[in-house]
């Protein structure tokens, strides 16, 4: 798997940082030129605040987690994919232990033994009494072994194929879990950054008490706004946690380490060869296996209209010096019944291995249309973060620092700075989630046509 990664790279200076994630752009606009690139970096200058907070130091120190290692560590020590190993290895061998033909049986006993009169219970009362024993086997037909150790092994790719289906669907989990945890990260970050500006606001509006140019009311507000923001942040925090907890589900205890600040992206090359694609997505294999385990579950009903038979052979001993006797005896199955019976059974096989074929071509429309909506979904989430980043929170940002000019220049009030702030935080906000969902977008790419360029 290949992924296109948005960096957040960790150094002291974060507008050094920030202009080389935007150099890094995930959304990899050719378009953007060198204003829109300024713009763009005194957006995440406040967005991103938090990619500060580690010291220069190499990542290795401390010990972070990278997407690929977490991706790494999904597949390994996995039960649920040792649990789809070990069925596979289960019906492998059902399937050698069909194509045997069954155990010998040995049996024995005493034939034509007196129980009443005057010679009950003597063995040596009657000619006919004999000891005997005797060894036989049911010889079921070839064909019918066959098909039936055929459709074991189609039941073991089946499973083989659920495991691929099932690490595609960890690795997805693994692409949501994190982009949950970095998401929370980067609204934490907002915050702290907006608690930063509203505290140095309360305490210019302290001091402008005097002055008359602002009120006791300001500085209220200002601290009440303050300890609403905190909040926000617990609600960020609780989220971080909730997002590793959803990735330790899939890589234990690493999901406590510091990530590496990375958000996957997936961008199509191909959207016509992804569409194509689909059919060899493990959900389309996992359903043509099913149709290959319901094909042979019929092979094995017209096997079962081969009649079974078997033999025996018996060695008598009889008292009274009465000579021995040798017997051999056979049995076959008779299928006078064969048209509600066998035939019945063929037509039942018939009829769910043409319900496995519409499932099959039932599935393959829901992925091309489940295909369809990602990219449809990607797109959007694509244009209106370019919008946001481009148009709407630049205009916010520069309609914030008038107000903050003119309230320094003596003119204006604080409450008109503070209006200004929130909208500009609320896009902020808005940013964090926007770029969130590109990367959600991308983890249903990947699901679907396991393609992520770089």
């Amino acid at each position: 798997m290949h992924l296109q990664f948005l960096e957040i790279e960790r150094e002291g200076d974060c507008r050094g940082a920030i202009t080389y994630l935007v150099e890094q752009c995930p959304l990899n606009w050719r378009e953007w030129n060198i204003r829109h690139m300024k713009q763009y970096s005194q957006l995440l200058t406040a967005l991103f605040a938090m990619a500060a907070f580690a010291s220069p130091l190499p990542a290795q120190e401390f010990n972070m987690l990278s997407l690929d290692e977490a991706l790494r560590l999904s597949r390994e020590n996995q039960p649920g994919l040792s649990a789809f190993d070990r069925t596979a290895r289960a019906f492998e061998e059902a399937a050698v232990a069909a194509e045997q033909l069954p155990d010998f049986q040995l049996f024995g006993g005493v034939r034509n033994f007196p129980v009443t009169n005057g010679d009950a219970f003597s063995f040596n009362a009657e000619r006919s009494t004999a000891r005997f024993v005797g060894i036989g086997r049911r010889q079921t037909p070839g064909a019918r072994r066959r098909a039936d150790s055929a459709r074991l092994l189609a039941e073991a790719s089946a499973a083989e194929t659920e495991r691929e289906v099932f690490l595609r669907q960890i690795e997805r989990e693994v692409l949501i879990a994190w982009t949950a945890v970095i998401e929370a990260q980067e609204q934490q970050a907002v915050l702290q950054n907006l608690i930063d500006q509203r505290e140095a606001r309360y305490f210019a509006a302290e001091a402008n008490i005097p002055t008359g140019r602002s009120n006791a009311a300001d500085a209220i507000s200002a601290r009440a706004e303050i300890a609403a923001i905190r909040a926000q942040i617990a609600d960020a925090l609780g989220a971080e946690a909730a997002g590793r907890a959803a990735l330790s589900r899939w890589i234990g205890e690493a999901a406590s380490r510091p990530l590496s600040g990375h958000l996957p992206v997936c961008r199509l090359q191909n959207r016509q060869l992804a569409r194509t694609s689909i059919e060899s997505h493990p959900l389309i294999e996992l359903a043509q296996r099913r149709n290959s385990v319901a094909d042979r579950a019929t092979d094995v009903a017209r096997g079962d209209r081969q009649p079974e038979w078997g033999w025996s052979v018996v060695y008598g001993n009889r008292a009274g010096g009465q000579s021995d006797l040798l017997g051999i005896e056979l049995s076959i199955d008779l299928p006078f019944n064969r048209g509600r019976l066998q035939n019945r059974r063929v037509a039942q096989a018939g009829e769910l291995a043409a319900a496995s074929r519409a499932r099959l071509e039932d599935r393959r429309r829901e992925l091309l249309a489940l295909l369809e909506q990602a990219m449809a979904l990607f797109d959007a989430a694509e244009a209106r973060l370019r919008t946001t980043a481009e148009e709407t929170y630049p205009a916010l940002r520069a309609a914030e620092q008038a107000q903050e000019a003119r309230f320094e220049g003596g003119g204006g009030s604080l409450e008109s700075v503070l209006i200004a702030s929130d909208r500009t935080t609320r896009i902020a906000l808005d940013l964090v989630e926007q770029r969130a969902n590109v990367a959600r977008a991308s983890a249903d790419l990947f699901f679907y046509t396991d393609e992520c360029p770089s």
